[in-house]
């Protein structure tokens, strides 16, 4: 597993100039639905910790109290152990960069970075300097005389974060930033925010239901569902060892096979395999199997045959009907698929990682808890 060091480009936490964020207990309701129920969440100085769910699982909701533009009907958002609940927005000192750019059309670069230090009665030579200055740091110091209407989508948006440092803020708010860029553009503005705040070393919340962004991002991920949180850790440990069924189907694609669980192992694909913690721990279960946790080779009297085959460069996605007539999707290299072909028969077995396992039969809560968010075999 990659350490802390590497994932962070070698940089030092203790050196990073954050401040401690905690949430406690927080509740928020509108009528019978929870937005929140109970969050409870701490967030080490400088750490950059992402919040990650489908729509209305509560991630924005809580980025809004945290900034003070909603309030909590109980509960308590603390910075340095400070109770800031009943603090006005404007003096939380949070940085906060939405969605749409929310630039200033008639002001340029410069001035919009500026603008939260104007607010401040900074000096205009301290406010030039400031500004300048950050634009260099997102890559824009060329455009700072340009106006918005000049500059493109991620441009726009560099300069929205750029506005929201300006002001030194003591939490950085993201609220999905990116959504509204295309693909390619996307990607590079993840890794420059990622390259900027640990640079910073702002603590940093971010709101996004895009599964790459928060992985590529985060030190740690908050995967949100119904207004609580299903699990907290860095990304690996999500994807690889998530603690609920729900984490486990809605980050990446996940087959659910039939299997036999006794003494912490599971029988399933005709292999023998360890269970995670939180598995159902004896008697037929549900096995939640990621696809490149499978693997296959060509086999005269295999258990399955090779139903369909998608190449996607370095890996090529393979759809395998099983005797029993389900379908299930497999990952292998693609090399490795040279020596298969549509209709072929294989063995397909289960690699030595652990997996989750849950009842045969979910019952009807937990089940409609899952359904309807993940992808499934059929993307």
């Amino acid at each position: 597993m990659t350490s802390e060091m590497e994932r962070t480009g070698g940089a030092d936490r203790s050196t990073r100039s954050g401040v401690a964020l905690q949430l406690v207990e927080l509740c928020r309701s509108w009528g019978s639905v929870h937005a929140l129920d109970g969050l409870s969440l701490d967030i080490a100085a400088g750490e950059l910790v992402a919040f990650l769910g489908p729509s209305g699982c509560g991630k924005t909701t809580a980025l809004r109290i945290i900034a003070g533009l909603d309030e909590a009907d109980s509960g308590e958002v603390l910075v340095e152990g400070e109770d800031i609940s009943r603090v006005r927005a404007s003096r939380r000192g949070m940085g906060m960069v939405h969605q749409a750019y929310s630039l200033f059309p008639n002001m340029t670069a410069r001035d919009n970075v500026a603008f939260g230090l104007l607010m401040r009665k900074v000096g205009k030579v301290e406010r030039r300097r400031r500004a300048n200055d950050l634009l260099d740091l997102v890559g824009l110091g060329q455009y700072a005389s340009r106006y918005p209407s000049q500059m493109s989508g991620g441009q726009q948006q560099r300069v929205a974060l750029a506005r929201a440092l300006a002001i030194e803020p003591r939490v950085l708010l993201l609220d999905e930033p990116l959504s509204a860029l295309d693909a390619k553009v996307r990607g590079e503005l993840r890794d420059e925010i990622r390259r900027i705040q640990l640079e910073v070393g702002t603590t940093t919340v971010f709101v996004t239901h895009d599964q790459e962004e928060a992985f590529a991002m985060a030190d740690r991920v908050a995967v949100m569902h119904l207004g609580r949180l299903e699990q907290v850790a860095p990304p690996t440990e999500i994807y690889q060892r998530p603690r609920t069924a729900f984490v486990a189907e809605f980050v990446g694609l996940t087959n659910r096979l039939p299997g036999v669980a006794q003494a912490g192992m599971v029988d399933v694909l005709d292999s023998q395999v360890p269970l995670l913690d939180g598995s159902a721990e004896a008697g037929d279960v549900t096995v939640l199997v990621r696809p490149e946790s499978i693997q296959v080779t060509p086999s005269p009297d295999g258990n399955a045959t090779v139903a369909a085959m998608s190449f996607r460069g370095a890996i090529c996605l393979l759809r395998i009907r099983l005797a029993a007539g389900n379908v299930v999707l497999v990952q292998v290299p693609s090399a490795e698929s040279a020596e298969l072909a549509l209709g072929a028969s294989v063995r397909a077995t289960m690699r030595a990682v652990p997996v989750l396992a849950v009842a045969a039969s979910l019952g009807q809560d937990e089940r409609s808890r899952v359904d309807g968010q993940v992808p499934g075999p059929q993307e």
